[in-house]
């Protein structure tokens, strides 16, 4: 991984060759340690070491971008002459955004924790080793996955301006299974310090389901009230925030907003865009050089705000708030660190206060139907369970559901007061959300599974 130090001499490196009015550079290092199990033994560990330069130069109207990722002086000399060259030919931008030209004072994160940057393969198969035991005396086959990742990114232009963050991930993803094939219960630990992490509940919640969820049975399809445990929340935020909190689809109207701000949703909900929350470990600058700021997207239910990068700021006449990706970018900014404010209800007293209803574990293989009314549609998986007069009564076979999630979220009944961090969102991302429950939700046909 580079160091602030290596990142720096880099940077310099690059933009010194650049003949150029302006150029920028980002710089990106990854180190992922895995260990894999499956049928209850370790059958892999995988270090993957990976790097690269984005470059852009800007002359005149004009820019040009190329990416590499060795960083020898023959290597980088290519890039900057294909930057060069794509910039020469390309078409002119009126509005292309002339470089940052003044230092932000960054908020510093403390993301980089030393126990999983130092993690080795030894440790995290003593840990897999302990679980699995387990799952030997219980006669429940695991499979998973056990992560240790850091990495470290860099932004610096030719106008002076220098940013650099580390950061650390640890994730513990497991499936139980008490038939080969079939998946009946799932749990993750996830987190910045792998230290911090409780393998082995995480372990115990998935085998606990697996064996309450056999012989699973079918329900109609129709409207359930539901109670979410955090990794099927983040599932549903991360739509709400690709689909409802990009400035730019906000500029363009392609938003549920149509231009405005202020819908009302329960008033049970607060969702801010926080990178800078302790157990996220979010990006302080983005990908222009701008500060990044903390954004309430949603204000005790009241619909508040989207992300800017400038060109969205721009068209919105709002404040930029340091979400660009990098140049030039046709998706726009949007929020990748989403809190969910707690509320008032542990998870066992949103299931006894509900006659009827289902627990729902995960979400999986959800998109979207309707974007203007954020319709989303997928599956359920991992642990489904039919919630009866404040129990849990019966395992569920698997569900599609059809909701839009303005509905859904202008009818929260209960918010869980414990909040979790989870990155097991399908399309990634960073969430720290408590468990909801939702009044109505649509589930549309049954599965034979």
């Amino acid at each position: 991984m580079l160091t602030r130090d290596d990142a720096a001499a880099l940077c310099k490196r690059v933009l010194k060759l650049c003949d150029a009015e302006g150029a920028e550079a980002i710089i990106s290092s990854s180190e992922t340690n895995s260990t894999r199990f499956s049928n209850n033994v370790i059958t892999q560990n995988v270090g993957l070491v990976n790097q690269r330069l984005c470059l852009r130069v800007i002359q005149g109207r004009r820019q040009g971008v190329a990416r590499v990722n060795q960083f020898d002086d023959a290597s980088i000399k290519r890039c900057v002459q294909s930057a060069l060259a794509v910039c020469r030919v390309s078409a002119e931008d009126e509005k292309l955004e002339p470089l940052l030209d003044k230092q932000p004072d960054y908020t510093q994160v403390d993301a980089f924790k030393e126990a999983t940057a130092k993690s080795t393969p030894a440790a995290r198969a003593e840990a897999v080793g302990k679980v699995l035991r387990e799952y030997d005396a219980r006669k429940v086959e695991g499979a998973g996955i056990f992560d240790a990742d850091q990495g470290a990114v860099a932004y610096a232009n030719s106008r002076g301006i220098f940013a650099y963050k580390a950061s650390t991930k640890a994730e513990f993803s497991i499936s139980a299974f008490l038939e080969r094939g079939e998946i009946k219960g799932w749990a993750e630990a996830f987190g910045l310090d792998i230290g911090r992490l409780d393998v082995a509940a995480a372990a115990r919640r998935a085998m606990d389901k697996a064996v309450t969820g056999v012989q699973p049975r079918a329900v109609d399809p129709g409207e359930y009230t539901v109670v979410l445990v955090a990794p099927a929340v983040a599932e549903l935020l991360l739509f709400y925030g690709w689909l409802a909190g990009n400035g730019l689809a906000f500029a363009e109207n392609r938003t549920f907003h149509k231009g405005t701000l202020g819908q009302k949703l329960s008033d049970k909900l607060t969702l801010t865009e926080d990178p800078y929350h302790p157990e996220l470990g979010g990006t302080p600058f983005d990908m222009e050089g701008f500060a990044t700021q903390k954004v309430t997207l949603i204000d005790r239910g009241v619909v508040s705000a989207v992300v800017h990068d400038r060109r969205s700021a721009k068209l919105c006449g709002q404040k930029n708030t340091g979400h660009a990706n990098m140049q030039p970018d046709a998706q726009g900014p949007g929020p990748g660190n989403l809190v969910l404010s707690t509320g008032d209800q542990t998870l066992e007293q949103m299931v006894s206060s509900t006659p009827k209803g289902l627990l729902i574990t995960k979400f999986h293989y959800c998109n979207v139907v309707d974007r203007m009314d954020l319709s989303l549609t997928g599956m359920t998986r991992s642990g489904t369970f039919m919630i009866e007069n404040g129990k849990l009564a019966y395992p569920v076979k698997n569900m599609r559901f059809t909701q839009s999630l303005l509905t859904a979220l202008a009818d929260v009944a209960a918010v869980g007061k414990e909040a979790h961090a989870t990155g097991g969102a399908l399309f990634g991302g960073n969430f720290v959300v408590p468990a909801l429950k939702l009044n109505k939700f649509r589930f549309s046909s049954p599965t034979g599974f």
